[in-house]
């Protein structure tokens, strides 16, 4: 379940995820009690997954639910139902150390997340010997090659976080990570209290990560222009479900749900005007605590109808004439024997709109064309 160290090109040792870790999520479903709003169901009925080696983009406006969900893979927070798998063993409440070794969180802000009193490299010492990784003068040299393997210098372990800047702080954070040798790592929002010139070289990192450890990844950002260069597969979220996921070429390329279209209408372009891009969307996004009845997404969505407001759509999957059904993450998954059933029969790329249109792209109507 964890990585180990092996010998790379150069000769710097490099932590190697295995090659059939699978982590997975089938069912989510949170709910938290305010004090004054009642219950707020954050995530419901919330089914993933992504295999060692690649990374998953999840997508959507403030509120969707993202975060709860990457706390809840990590760990961090325990789902009112629904399980959560890695490599095929369901992990309950109470992981063990190695499972919590196993998934790993890279939080948004990497300053507040690392203790200012502390040097970097006792940081990284402590987390070696509290997981009987390394001691001595072993742990100095793992801390060596993980300051190497996040592109900082060894003289980085002598510093205190305030020495360092955002993009340098998010290295240290990342290592940190690394240190005890995960199979997945999540990443909440991990640019986006970044310079734009420092956010391409963090993105740059998690995306070699992938390639060289053969880590699975999980990424939450707004930044749809970073998860479209960076991650292979998208899950796109609304008040807390799915309502589009599949692989990058077929959620960027060819939406089928109305809201995932005004998402990158809603994305800037160098030329406004010169493209046809669908209707901008409307108003906030309801209430957690009072959800529209029906589709969530019909109060604002420009091709409503009456059946929206009463009847709850499901993930259905979209099968283009010249396209097998399952394609992508769900094809690798469902030929995966360490993969949880559950995850197996869930659709890679689907759409919860009845106005998905099969047709294909050209034939459309121009404002319905991403």
């Amino acid at each position: 379940m964890t990585a180990t160290f092996a010998s790379a090109p150069g000769g710097m040792p490099l932590p190697q995820g295995p090659s059939g870790a699978v982590l997975g999520a089938a069912g989510l479903r949170v709910c938290f009690v305010t004090p004054h709003a009642g219950h707020l169901l954050a995530v419901d009925d919330v089914s993933l997954s992504v295999p060692a080696g690649r990374m998953l983009g999840i997508v959507g406006e403030s509120g969707s639910g993202k975060t709860t969900v990457a706390r809840c893979l990590a760990g961090l927070l325990r789902p009112d139902s629904g399980e959560i798998v890695l490599s095929g063993e369901v992990l309950t409440g109470r992981r063990s150390p190695a499972q919590r070794r196993a998934v790993q969180l890279v939080f948004q802000d990497p300053y507040a997340s690392l203790n200012p009193r502390l040097r970097v490299g006792t940081v990284l010492r402590e987390l070696l010997a509290e997981h009987g990784i390394a001691r001595g003068e072993a742990a100095e040299a793992r801390c060596r090659q993980l300051m190497t393997l996040v592109g900082l210098g060894e003289a980085a372990l002598g510093g205190y976080p305030s020495a360092f800047s955002g993009g340098q702080r998010q290295r240290i954070a990342i290592a940190r990570a690394l240190a005890v040798e995960p199979a997945v790592l999540v990443a909440d929002e991990p640019v986006s209290s970044l310079d734009v010139s420092v956010q391409a070289t963090i993105l740059a990192l998690f995306a070699e990560l992938r390639d060289r450890l053969g880590l699975a990844v999980v990424m939450i950002s707004h930044n749809l222009a970073a998860v479209r260069n960076v991650c292979d597969d998208v899950a796109v979220m609304y008040l807390g479900r799915i309502v589009e996921q599949g692989s990058r070429e077929a959620v960027f390329g060819d939406p089928r749900h109305p809201y995932t279209r005004a998402l990158l209408a809603a994305a800037p372009r160098l030329r406004p005007g010169s493209e046809p891009v669908a209707a901008r969307l409307a108003g906030e996004p309801p209430s957690a605590t009072s959800r529209p009845a029906g589709c969530a997404f019909h109060p604002r969505c420009p091709r409503a109808e009456a059946r929206c407001a009463v009847e709850e759509p499901r993930l259905l999957p979209v099968t283009p004439a010249a396209a097998p059904a399952a394609t992508g993450a769900s094809a690798e998954v469902a030929s995966d024997p360490v993969a949880h059933p559950a995850l197996a029969a869930h659709p890679a790329h689907a759409a919860a709109c009845h106005f998905r249109d099969e047709r294909p792209r050209e034939d459309r109507p121009r404002e319905d064309r991403p």
